[in-house]
């Protein structure tokens, strides 16, 4: 499991404009935590795919329009 800094997340963002939160962090899907607040978790197997959970103002921020 990898732990981002929300910082991190955001100048990955600002890095690569026009991609979904999903796509800059390479998983398949980013779920949204009302608990987390300034890390973005990333797990690497579960069910077989890759995902993140983030705090779910960030996720709000970059969703998919």
């Amino acid at each position: 499991m990898a732990r981002l800094p929300i910082r991190a997340v955001e100048d990955l963002m600002a890095s690569r404009p026009g991609q979904t939160l999903e796509q800059a962090l390479d998983v398949f899907e980013v779920f949204a935590s009302g608990s987390l607040i300034d890390e973005v978790y990333v797990l690497d197997d579960v069910a077989g795919k890759r995902i993140a959970i983030a705090p779910s103002t960030l996720k709000e921020r970059y969703r998919r329009a």
